[in-house]
């Protein structure tokens, strides 16, 4: 509902004689309905003023009634006023009692539409006020809920992404814990291989040393080299357990455990060389030692 614009008088004028063009009777009601705007007050005080100059024409009008008929119409109205001058008194105090009482009632009834005009402006204003307010809520809301829509988009793009790494993760796992097992059971074979190579090596070495005291110097620094050969072979096989320790921990480190896995190994076979070579050395010292024997017996 929108504000009432103001009226001038002039348009009242125009609107009022209008209608009495039209044969239509002139109210408050008409007039509001022919202009199309304006409040009942402004229309009322504007239409007073138009049957007052409308009372000035008829005055006017009356002015040029020719003397014969006004001196005609004087002597009947002194006779009908004469016989009737009671009678017309009484009507005209009890006309001047219910126009007081019509005037006072109207005066009340237009003083309540002022009233209520002056309301209605109010709520008007009250009411584009909240209708700016919905729309700017409105506005808000439809933001609101593109935003909405745009993080719950980024959500699933982002669960997506996490159940990808979650697999590729799962994965990675699955090969760290394949290569761990293939590195155990290398590394078993190796210990295996260097504790049988051991325990042969000792068994020549005291075979030697109760048949060969001369070469006791060499069986010592044959032994000297087995010990540090067995303490470097339980060197890399602790590396090699912490580089699977490693592997377990985290994937990022699978590459550099398969370094030190691949050296253990390297070192390991380079240990069943040296025992090999030992167990060479040794096999050549029995076969020294069996042809000093053999000298012997021939002297």
């Amino acid at each position: 509902m929108g504000r009432r614009g103001s009226i001038s008088e002039e348009q009242v004028f125009e609107a009022a004689d209008a209608l009495v063009a039209q044969g239509k009777e002139v109210t408050p009601t008409a007039l509001l309905g022919s202009l199309g705007s304006g409040s009942f007050t402004t229309i009322y005080k504007h239409l007073s003023a138009w049957e007052a100059s409308r009372a000035t024409a008829v005055t006017d009008r009356a002015a040029v009634i020719p003397d014969a008929v006004l001196s005609a119409f004087g002597a009947a109205w002194r006779a009908a006023s004469a016989e009737a001058g009671k009678e017309v008194l009484s009507v005209k105090e009890q006309a001047s009692e219910e126009v007081a009482a019509a005037k006072a009632q109207f005066q009340e009834a237009l003083e309540t539409i002022e009233r209520l005009e002056a309301e209605g402006e109010a709520d008007a204003s009250r009411i584009e006020s909240l209708t700016a307010k919905i729309a700017e809520l409105e506005k808000s809301l439809h933001q609101s809920e593109n935003e909405k829509a745009a993080l719950k988009a980024t959500t699933e793009q982002l669960r997506h992404q996490v159940k990808s790494q979650e697999s590729e993760l799962e994965r990675v796992h699955q090969d760290s814990d394949s290569e761990r097992k293939r590195h155990q059971e290398e590394m078993t074979k190796a210990n295996a291989a260097a504790s049988a190579a051991q325990d042969k090596t000792n068994a020549q070495i005291e075979q030697l040393r109760q048949q060969v005291s001369e070469m006791q110097t060499k069986l010592e620094k044959a032994e000297r080299e087995r010990a540090e050969s067995h303490l470097k072979a339980q060197e890399a096989s602790g590396r090699a357990e912490k580089a699977d320790e490693r592997a377990v921990k985290s994937e990022q480190e699978t590459a550099q455990a398969r370094k030190d896995k691949e050296a253990a190994i390297k070192e390991a076979a380079e240990l069943r060389g040296k025992a090999d070579a030992l167990d060479a050395q040794n096999k050549d010292l029995l076969a020294r030692l069996s042809d000093k024997t053999d000298k012997s017996k021939n002297r």
